[in-house]
Order: C-alpha cells, then sequence, then structure tokens
C-alpha cells in the first residue's frame, strides 16, 4: 500500500463527504452527455452530413479540424470561470449550450454552418462538459478518488459501446437532421433538471459553497506554479498523445481496415470490445490508484495504448484486431482514470480548473490533428504505415519519461506541511515551495 505522500494528498486521513456518491452519477451523466461532440459519435453522422451538404471528403474532415482547433480557445476562461463561480453554475451553462449545438448543426446549409456547430459540440461537450464532470470528482472526492473516478469512466464506456447503435437507428429511422435535434432535446430534459435539482459545489466547513473559498485537502499549486514542474508536461504530453492518437485511429479505422483486407461491419465491430477493456481498466485501475504511484500507471497506459495502435495498424488476422482493440481501449481507459486522480492529487484543488482547462486545451487541439496526419500519410503513401509507428514512438517515448520523470510535485512537501498544519504555523504552499526549491 503506498504512504500517502507517494499519492500527493492527505487522502489516507480524509474521509470522502457522503454527498460525494450522489455526485458521481451526475459525473457519469454528464460525461455521456459529451457524446454528441466525441469523435465516436460525429463519425456516424459524416457520410449522411457530406452527402446532404454537396460536400468533399476534403472540406468535411477539414472542418471539423479547423471546429475542433477552434474548440481549444476557450477552454481556459472555462477553466477559470469554474474556480471562481462554481461548477454548478457553469456547468449547467454547458449543458444548455451543448443543446442548442445539436439544435444548430440540424439546421446547418453548408461547410460555414457546419464548422460552427462542429465548433460547439467540441468547445461545449467534449471539451468543457468533459472538464466539468473531471473537476467534480476532484472536487468532492480524496480517499476514494480512484475508484470514484473508475466507476465514473464505466458510464462513458457503457455510451461508447451503445450510443453509436442508438445514434445509427435515429439517422435511419428520422434523418439526421431530426436524429441531432431529439439528441438536443434529451440532454436538455434529462441533464438540465438533473443538476439543477441535485448538482452542489462542495461546501466549506462554514457552509460556503463557493469554489474559490474551497477548503482543499492538502497544499495547492496554481497554474504557473505547475507548469514549472516536469509532472505536468508529462501527464499533460500523454492526455495529448491519447487524445490525438485515438481520434487520428477511429475517424479512420473503415479506411485502415479496408487496407488490410477486412471490412467496414468488422471495422465496428471493434467499438464493444474496446468499450468493455476500456470500462474493465477504469475499474480497475481506480482500485490500483489508490494504492500505486500514479507515474506507474500512466507509462502502463501509455505503453497499452502504443500497443493497441500497433496491432491494429500492422495485423491481417481478425482476432488480432480483436486483441488490439482490448489494448487501445484498455490503454484509454487506464490513462483517463488515472488523470482524473492525478491532477487533484499533484497539484492540489484549489486552481483545478485552471490547471485541467489548460491540459484539455492541448488534448483537444491534439484530437485536430490525428485525422489530419493521418489523412496526410495516405495522401502520400497510399497507406497509414509511417503515421502508425510515428504514433508508436511517441507512446515508448511518454511512457519511459512517466515512469522515471513524474513524480509527485507535492510530494516532497507533504510532511512538512502536516507538521507545519499542527502546529498552527502553515504557510502559503507556493512560499513553502519556492524554498524548497521546487519553484524557480
Amino acid at each position: 500500500m503506498a504512504r500517502p505522500t507517494e499519492r500527493g494528498d492527505n487522502a489516507a486521513q480524509l474521509d470522502d463527504p457522503r454527498y460525494a456518491w450522489v455526485m458521481l452519477p451526475l459525473a457519469m451523466l454528464m460525461q455521456i452527455g459529451t457524446s454528441p461532440g466525441q469523435t465516436f459519435g460525429v463519425s456516424l453522422f459524416n457520410e449522411s452530413i457530406r452527402r446532404d451538404l454537396g460536400l468533399s471528403d476534403t472540406l468535411l474532415t477539414g472542418s471539423y479540424m479547423i471546429a475542433s482547433l477552434l474548440a481549444a480557445v476557450p477552454l481556459m476562461t472555462i477553466g477559470r470561470r469554474m474556480d471562481l463561480h462554481g461548477l454548478r453554475r457553469v456547468s449547467l451553462v454547458l449543458v444548455a449550450l451543448v443543446g442548442v449545438a445539436c439544435l444548430v448543426i440540424s439546421r446547418v446549409q453548408g461547410v460555414v454552418g457546419l464548422t460552427v456547430a462542429f465548433f460547439m459540440l467540441r468547445a461545449f461537450g467534449q471539451g468543457g462538459l468533459s472538464l466539468a464532470a473531471s473537476n467534480t470528482l476532484g472536487m468532492w472526492f480524496v480517499r476514494r478518488l480512484g475508484l470514484a473516478s473508475g466507476l465514473a469512466g464505466v458510464g462513458m464506456s457503457a455510451a461508447i459501446a451503445v450510443l453509436p447503435l442508438a445514434y445509427f437507428e435515429l439517422i435511419d429511422r428520422f434523418g439526421w437532421r431530426n436524429a441531432y435535434l431529439a439528441i438536443g432535446l434529451v440532454t436538455w430534459g434529462t441533464l438540465l433538471p438533473l443538476l439543477a435539482l441535485l448538482y452542489r459545489n462542495i461546501p466549506t466547513p462554514d457552509g460556503d459553497q463557493s469554489n474559490h473559498s474551497l477548503a482543499a485537502a492538502g497544499p495547492s499549486l496554481d497554474l504557473r506554479a505547475a507548469m514549472r514542474t516536469p509532472a505536468y508536461w508529462i501527464a499533460a504530453s500523454c492526455s495529448a498523445m491519447s487524445g490525438l492518437i485515438a481520434t487520428g485511429v477511429f475517424f479512420n479505422l473503415v479506411r485502415l481496415f479496408e487496407l488490410q483486407g477486412f471490412t467496414a461491419a468488422q471495422a465496428a465491430a471493434i467499438f464493444p470490445t474496446v468499450a468493455i477493456s476500456m470500462a474493465l481498466l477504469q475499474i480497475k485501475g481506480g482500485l490500483l490508484a489508490d494504492y500505486l504511484p500514479l507515474r506507474v500507471l500512466m507509462a502502463a497506459a501509455m505503453a497499452g495504448l502504443g500497443g493497441g495502435v500497433l496491432v491494429l495498424g500492422t495485423t491481417s488476422t481478425l482476432w488480432m484486431t480483436q486483441f488490439g482493440a482490448a489494448l487501445l481501449g484498455g490503454g484509454q481507459g487506464l490513462l483517463a482514470v488515472t488523470s482524473n486522480t492525478l491532477w487533484p492529487r499533484y497539484f492540489g484543488r484549489r486552481h483545478l480548473g485552471s490547471i485541467r482547462s489548460s491540459v484539455w486545451t492541448s488534448t483537444v487541439a491534439a484530437c485536430s490533428a490525428g485525422p489530419f496526419i493521418m489523412g496526410v500519410t495516405f495522401d502520400l503513401t497510399g497507406g497509414y504505415g509511417p503515421s502508425i509507428w510515428l504514433f508508436v514512438a511517441l507512446t515508448v517515448v511518454a511512457s519511459v519519461a512517466a515512469a522515471l520523470f513524474a513524480a509527485p510535485p507535492l510530494e516532497r512537501n507533504a510532511c512538512q506541511e502536516s507538521v507545519l498544519a499542527t502546529q498552527g504555523t502553515r504557510k502559503p504552499s507556493t512560499v513553502s515551495w519556492r524554498k524548497s526549491g521546487v519553484l524557480k
């Protein structure tokens, strides 16, 4: 069992509020609510949108890439609003905007309108609402944050397994425009009343529920201080690489499989395997995250991600595609639960919105680059081999860096902070970190 300082907080000494277990399913539903803006959701509409609007492949993928890049811009502002105004208020606004985005895309008539709609889905759904769901867990859970993150991840895994089939049925029955309209209305009708009635910002001992006065467990670093630590850049890079690789592979999955002699149906058949392995690793990883060093789990996740990409990009046998899907989904699941646990434990909770939004900015931007890299590779070489090996090389470097250099930045000072707190002489964590030499 890991010592409390190895986990980067005082989690072993603190109990989670009872209401945290009410917030857990809300965070899970918020994450599922991002599905209209996730690549696995958007990809099912691509062909219908392309035919209806008369777009070429270049225009459609270019619209998605530009929208995804622009979607990274407002995330820093969204994160700061979470710190200033509380997660409840920001989450309600984000859910409302996701519904608006679904209505907008259901009425687009050209590539400009489509780009605007893609931007809204990516910025407020895949970016902002995902950030709010993750930060909700980080704010409410301390001792069992790893387990809670794993359980929440199961909901998203279930969405990946089930929602594509539901979206396909809606498109087939009612057309893609009415399908998006229905998704937006369901998002409003489900999430808005639940969040309005049940969502709470975590209270402090004096009853104040604003994040700004949150009495977070252990010391906290602000964004500037966090960016001076190796752990921040390694964890942020792993998150960005995961988005880049997974988005690239899933967006081009059908053509990738066809080049290897498989059918489109066989390509679609890997999604349940991805979802199941993601769910299993999130549950198991959530339990391990409460006891093992997070840098080890992050290294293992990147190794699994790289292994999955290598197998999917090079195999010629059907059963190996399922093995590659299991590796890819497992790597994604383990990295997701590790990241959700890492940010509050490594850097504290007081500036969690600002720190995580900076990471999501790079991740959302990286997601736009994955399909483009694979597309350029195909145009130049007639295949995806160079991009596959590039992705594998990136995961190897990230895995080694995580294992060797991603130690908790707050670990060294945990014992000193505990002593100062006991004596009633605790000083601001930023000052003590400058004295310890971590901040220069």
